[in-house]
């Protein structure tokens, strides 16, 4: 009873959606524009402080590895403390990953111009393929 209900939801707000009119962004020089002067350097902002983040991260972690194996302490106990390099190495993977599928997406995008809905289903559809390879990925590593 849930499922048709459900169903039927699902159908009845695709079909009020129909009727409305068609979503065309308009790409005019104005929001060019502004993406250049504002979201364009925002972007930069926020990549190169959490740049610095990573780096400050993994610094800090080096030191209180020193630290601890300093201080004597058993092997066990600092497996549970500090992340391991395994972990880091799924990082890396991760961004490696979305990257590429990022990358590959704004390939085919810039081969079908103009631009409009179709390239961001693009990018959509490249960056889960891209999370999906990562997935794939860690349950191969598991096995």
């Amino acid at each position: 009873m849930k499922r048709s209900l459900l169903l039927l939801l699902c159908c009845l707000t695709t079909w009020g959606a129909s009727a409305q009119s068609a979503l065309v962004p308009a790409l005019d020089a104005n929001t060019l524009e502004i993406a250049r002067r504002v979201v364009f350097p925002a972007f930069a902002l926020f990549l190169l402080g959490y740049f610095v983040l990573a780096a400050i991260r993994m610094v800090l972690n080096y030191l209180l590895k020193r630290q601890i194996l300093a201080s004597v302490v058993s092997e066990s106990v600092v497996e549970r403390l500090l992340p391991g390099p395994q972990s880091e190495q799924n990082q890396v993977v991760k961004w490696v990953a979305l990257l590429l599928s990022t990358g590959a997406g704004l390939t085919a995008c810039s081969l079908y111009l103009p631009l409009g809905l179709h390239s961001v289903i693009i990018l959509i559809f490249s960056t889960a393929l891209g999370f999906l390879a990562y997935y794939l990925f860690l349950r191969q590593q598991v096995k």
